[in-house]
Formats: structure tokens, C-alpha cells, sequence
């Protein structure tokens, strides 16, 4: 082979292998948009079925005692008297509604909702309510541990991670016990499948924490998205994040990353404010032993990474070898 049509050959091994690398990092930092029921949206808070897969939005009439699915746009009732739902989460196989807000800072108590079956249009519930040990607060996000432990993180002032009792009495009231700080403007979050990783969607974007440390591990910045925007995990740890009004899907990333949106100019109606900087006390030692580890989230960042590389590999290889001959 003559060296003017090896170096034809070199450059352009080269130049496909950065198209390769491109467009792998596009598709590791890109969100699929998924159309919400007209009328189902805007979304204070969502929920995966782990069941059945279904998605279930706390949309427009939760204050109602109406919780609505993302797939078919079916609404269940379950005839209670919220005054805020704020966020909703599902464990084993119910479905927990947060009627957490208190924007005033003037509740007496908060109440989470388990509801009975989803498969007519009305259910049963069974109420538990929760006081917070410093004080009455505004809480935008309510999650279940792999143990199901129910936290809550609130908003505004000093936001921070509170603790339900494990096993929490419907006849008492139960005492939420701040266990750590919360990142900045948090409006969802949700644990995944290991049920020791939290994912919280923040002002920033969206902040994976390890619940036994309760150290930042990862974190998706995302530009231009509204505000007061939900979150849910699916069956294989995919984020659902949105809900004012599109609903968009995403990935767990393997490292620090950023995705740029158009922002939707529809307004929010979250009802949480932008928090303050926290500056409260560190994490109490106990709170580490609550969530149960399983193995690791899962990670799809690092397969496309692994594919990349191997790509790499063989293109090195190529010129390695074209160079040489």
C-alpha cells in the first residue's frame, strides 16, 4: 500500500471514530419526551407501579383525592381531604400519597396516604400522620427506602431530609427526625432499585445521594427545564423527570453530566419555592443504617461507555496496524 493511501485510510478510521465518540455522548446526555394524557399534567408528583409499570401522576385534581395515570389518562379516587399532595411513591404494591405542603408553616400535621387497589375508580386508604420534631415545614418530596422507610425532604429555609418511623401507628401521631441536609430547591425524589441510592431533582438538575452517607455520588445537570419538576424511577432504574408540562426520560449517568433543554412555557405549579442555601447542623451517626443495600444502580452511562471504548480499541487497532504495514 502506497503511504498517500494509507494516510487516506488513517483519516478517516480517525475521523469516524470521533463521529462515534459524538454521538455516543449525545445519546448517554439525551432525554426521550413521553406524552402525558391532556389534562394529566401539570404534576406535583409521579410514581412507577412496580407491578405493573404503570405510571401514576399526583396531577391538577390531587388536592381532590384523585391521583391519575400517565398511561391512559385513567383517575382514581380515594375520597380523602388532602390540603397539599406534594409528591407520591410506591412501595411493594401500593401506592403512597405525600399530602406534605405547608407552604405557611401553619399545619398542625401532615398526612401520608397508602391507597388500597388502583383497579376501579375508587379505593380505599389508610392514613398515617406525621409532625416534624423541629417544627412545621413545607415538604415538596416524599420517598420509600428499600426497607420502606418513608423520608421526606422539605423546601425553603434550612431544607432538610426527615425520617418516618419504620413502622409508622395509624392511631398516634408519628414524629418525622431530621437525619440530614437537603440539597438546594428539591421538588421529587425517589430511591432506586438498590433502595439505598436516592434520586432528588433539585435546582440544579437531578442528585444522586447514597442514603447511608448521605454523600452526593452523582449528579445530571439539567439547563433550561421548568420549574418545580417531579420524578420517578422505572422498572430498570430509567428517570422520569417533568411533568409541567412534558414528561421527559433519562438515564442514571456514570459521571457528572449536563443536559440542555428548550424550556416549556408552560408556568409551574408546584407550589414549592426556590430553597435557600442549607446551612444547617450535619446528619445525625444513626441515620446511616436505615436503607438496605442491594447491588449497585443500574448504570447505562457506563454500557454505552464500555461500547465506546471497545469501539476505540478496535479503531486503534486499524491504524495501529495500517501505519505499521
Amino acid at each position: 500500500m502506497n503511504p498517500r493511501t494509507r494516510r487516506l485510510i488513517v483519516t478517516g478510521v480517525l475521523l469516524a471514530l470521533v463521529l462515534l465518540v459524538v454521538l455516543g455522548a449525545i445519546q448517554t446526555a439525551s432525554a426521550d419526551e413521553i406524552e402525558a394524557p391532556e389534562g394529566a399534567t401539570p404534576a406535583v408528583g409521579m410514581a412507577y407501579a412496580s407491578g405493573t409499570g404503570e405510571l401514576w401522576l399526583a396531577g391538577p385534581r390531587a388536592d381532590r383525592g384523585i391521583v391519575t395515570s400517565a398511561d391512559d389518562g385513567r383517575e382514581v379516587s380515594f375520597n380523602a381531604q388532602p390540603e397539599s399532595v406534594q409528591a407520591l411513591a410506591w412501595r411493594g404494591d401500593r401506592l403512597w400519597v405525600g399530602d406534605i405542603g405547608d407552604e405557611g408553616a401553619d399545619r398542625d400535621f401532615v398526612v401520608v396516604y397508602r391507597l388500597g387497589s388502583l383497579d376501579e375508580a375508587g379505593t380505599t386508604y389508610h392514613a398515617y400522620d406525621f409532625v416534624y420534631e423541629d417544627g412545621p415545614r413545607h415538604a415538596t418530596a416524599m420517598m420509600i427506602s428499600g426497607r420502606g422507610r418513608i423520608y421526606i425532604a422539605t423546601a425553603g429555609e434550612d431544607a432538610g431530609i426527615y425520617r418516618a418511623p419504620l413502622e409508622p401507628s395509624r392511631q398516634d401521631m408519628n414524629t418525622l427526625v431530621r437525619v440530614a441536609d437537603a440539597p438546594e430547591g428539591v421538588t421529587d425524589g425517589a430511591f432506586l432499585s438498590d433502595g439505598s441510592t436516592l434520586a432528588l431533582r433539585t435546582a440544579a438538575g437531578i442528585e444522586y445521594i447514597d442514603a447511608f452517607t448521605w454523600e452526593p455520588l452523582v449528579t445530571q445537570t439539567i439547563v433550561g427545564a421548568p420549574d418545580g419538576e417531579s420524578l420517578a424511577v422505572g422498572p430498570d432504574d430509567e428517570i422520569i423527570v417533568g411533568g409541567n408540562p412534558a414528561l421527559r426520560q433519562t438515564q442514571v449517568p456514570s459521571s457528572d453530566t449536563t443536559v440542555t433543554l428548550t424550556p416549556e412555557p408552560a408556568p409551574s405549579e408546584s407550589g414549592s419555592a426556590p430553597a435557600e442555601p442549607d446551612a444547617s447542623p450535619s446528619a445525625s451517626v444513626d441515620a446511616v443504617e436505615e436503607p438496605v443495600r442491594e447491588p449497585g444502580p443500574a448504570r447505562t452511562g457506563t454500557a454505552v461507555a464500555l461500547i465506546l471504548a471497545a469501539a476505540v480499541s478496535l479503531a486503534a487497532g486499524a491504524v495501529t496496524y495500517l501505519v505499521k504495514r
